[in-house]
């Protein structure tokens, strides 16, 4: 299985499109009001240098998964440990995502169909998807979705501009001041986008290099997206209804209303959102049975994909509220504790122990 540049772009980009387009506006609004794309801006700088130097750990170890190069560098009891947050992360993203993916379809478009059948058609897409083809055959789908998706997510924006005004983001920075700029980023920037699947996806890339650009690229391009929703969802609405707004880009389409004649464009949005949650959840249900597969040494990770699906509806069917579950998102230990040292802490430790690695070799052949 391999994936070229072009493919890895677009995988990266729709994965993160997607985790932008729901969760990371409406807390960074609830802080900082007004400045919130600010916040949006700056957890993006964060999130692009994060990803660069997981980029640099896969550089270091390109022929081996984060399970690999874990057990390389940190020893076989620690690195498969660690591996096992990674997993519980993978996990929790992916069971997120089918959450508010289905709950989003069921409120905007099949009010009058049970929830459950939304899911299982759902998972049972992803899971025939990473059955059938895995990565090859998610790649394949990123690459006919992706250019239509992204397309029409950045035209979405300006497609009202007779209700924007751009006095609703001033005064900038005097009535928030850093401290809740600040704050704003503190809360939403784990949630902008996940750097650690290139963790996994990485050993697939035909040619590195490219890969490594494709990668930048298409975070840059979700992080610009992010921050132009945010200046387009606060000139149209203003701070205090961007931060009660619960899918605040859905939202933006509701306003669109073109010499009254083109209106109701969510019909385009949702399908299209529900085709980039496809390739989000596709992503995640691979490298995480990909990653059990490796980790366990049992070799038929098709069939733990299969066996992840099955869990994975019951934790979706059986999980907490949504009301809950944004108050989970703002608990001090995920945002200040497991998302950095999944983030953060792990990647900054590999990167400086390969580091020290690859000198003692090169001394060592002088």
């Amino acid at each position: 299985m391999k994936i070229s540049g072009y493919q890895m772009f677009w995988l990266v980009s729709l994965s993160s499109m997607i985790v932008i387009s729901y969760l990371p506006i409406h807390l960074a609004a609830e802080q900082s009001r007004q400045d919130c794309w600010i916040s949006i801006l700056l957890g993006g700088m964060i999130m692009l240098a994060i990803t660069w130097m997981m980029l640099r750990v896969c550089m270091q170890n390109k022929d081996k998964t984060l399970i690999g190069f874990l057990k390389d560098l940190l020893g076989t009891v620690i690195g498969k440990i660690i591996v096992i947050v990674y997993f519980l992360l993978w996990f929790m993203q992916m069971i997120t995502t089918a959450k508010i993916s289905v709950e989003f379809v069921n409120l905007v478009m099949l009010e009058n169909t049970p929830m459950i059948i939304i899911l299982l058609c759902l998972l049972f897409n992803v899971t025939y998807a990473v059955y059938r083809g895995g990565i090859t055959a998610i790649s394949r789908c990123s690459e006919i979705i992706g250019p239509i998706f992204v397309v029409i997510l950045f035209v979405q924006l300006f497609l009202n501009p007779q209700d924007m005004d751009f006095n609703r983001i001033l005064p900038i920075y005097a009535d928030s001041g850093w401290f809740s700029i600040l704050k704003g980023t503190f809360y939403s920037f784990n949630y902008l986008l996940d750097p650690s699947i290139i963790l996994i996806l990485f050993f697939f890339a035909e040619n590195k290099r490219t890969a490594s650009r494709a990668i930048l690229w298409g975070t840059s391009l979700a992080i610009l997206w992010g921050v132009l929703s945010t200046l387009v969802l606060l000139f149209i609405t203003g701070p205090k209804m961007a931060a009660e707004l619960i899918v605040p880009v859905y939202s933006l389409t509701k306003f669109v209303s073109i010499l009254n004649f083109i209106q109701n464009i969510d019909a385009f949005y949702v399908p299209l959102w529900y085709f980039g949650a496809f390739i989000k959840l596709s992503v995640s249900l691979f490298i995480i049975s990909y990653g059990i597969s490796e980790w366990t040494g049992f070799k038929n990770w098709k069939l733990i994909a299969c066996i992840t699906t099955i869990v994975s509806i019951g934790f979706v069917i059986f999980g907490t509220h949504n009301i809950r579950f944004l108050h989970t998102q703002k608990n001090m230990f995920m945002i200040g504790l497991f998302y950095p040292f999944l983030y953060i802490v792990v990647p900054l430790i590999l990167w400086m122990l390969g580091s020290i690695r690859l000198r003692r070799k090169a001394s060592s052949v002088d």
